[in-house]
C-alpha cells in the first residue's frame, strides 16, 4: 500500500470522532454509535498497524507518522486546556483537539482518569486531561499490537514459504 495512502487513513479517527459526537444528539442512535464506532476505530488502529508493518517505513518512524494525528490532536488539546485561558481559548481548535480521542473507548478508562482528581468524584480538568493522555497511550499500544501481530504473521509465513522450498 502506498505510504501517502496510510497517512490519509490516519485521519479516520478524527473524522470517526465528528461523526460520534455528531450522533451524540440523536436519541438511542447516537449511543449504539457511540459504543459501536469507538470498537471499530479500534480494530481499524490494529488493522492500521498492521498495514503499517507491511509497509516500507521503519518501526520507529512508522510508529510516529501512524499516530501523529493523535499526537497532533493531545498536543494541541494540552496547549488550548492548559496553557491557555478560557478568555483566549480558540474554540475550533479546542474543539477540533478533542475529536480524535471522540473516537476511542474512553468510557472504558474514566475511572482510571479519575484518580488524578484531588477529590474523590470529581471530574475536571485533571480528569480530561488524564483521560486525553490515556485514549492516546491506548491508541498507540493498539496500532504497536497489531505492528507485532503482522511482523509475526509475516515470520510465520516465511518460515513456512521456506520449509516447503527446502522439502521439494
Amino acid at each position: 500500500m502506498k505510504k501517502s495512502t496510510l497517512i490519509l487513513w490516519t485521519f479516520i479517527p478524527i473524522l470517526t470522532g465528528y461523526l460520534v459526537n455528531s450522533l451524540l444528539r440523536v436519541p438511542v442512535l447516537g449511543e449504539i454509535f457511540f459504543y459501536v464506532l469507538t470498537v471499530a476505530t479500534t480494530a481499524f488502529w490494529f488493522w492500521m498497524g498492521r498495514q503499517f508493518e507491511k509497509s516500507t517505513f521503519k518501526t520507529i518512524p512508522a510508529i510516529l507518522i501512524g499516530n501523529a494525528t493523535g499526537i497532533i490532536s493531545l498536543l494541541i488539546y494540552l496547549w488550548q486546556f492548559l496553557l491557555v485561558t478560557s478568555e483566549n481559548r480558540n474554540a475550533f481548535l479546542a474543539g477540533f483537539s478533542q475529536m480524535y480521542n471522540a473516537s476511542v473507548p474512553g468510557y472504558l478508562f474514566g475511572g482510571i482518569a479519575r484518580l488524578f482528581e484531588t477529590e474523590p468524584n470529581y471530574v475536571g480538568t485533571r480528569t480530561f486531561v488524564a483521560l486525553n493522555v490515556i485514549c492516546e497511550i491506548y491508541m498507540i499500544i493498539v496500532f504497536v499490537i497489531g505492528m507485532v501481530v503482522e511482523k509475526r504473521i509475516s515470520k510465520e509465513t516465511m518460515e513456512n514459504n521456506n520449509e516447503e522450498t527446502s522439502h521439494h
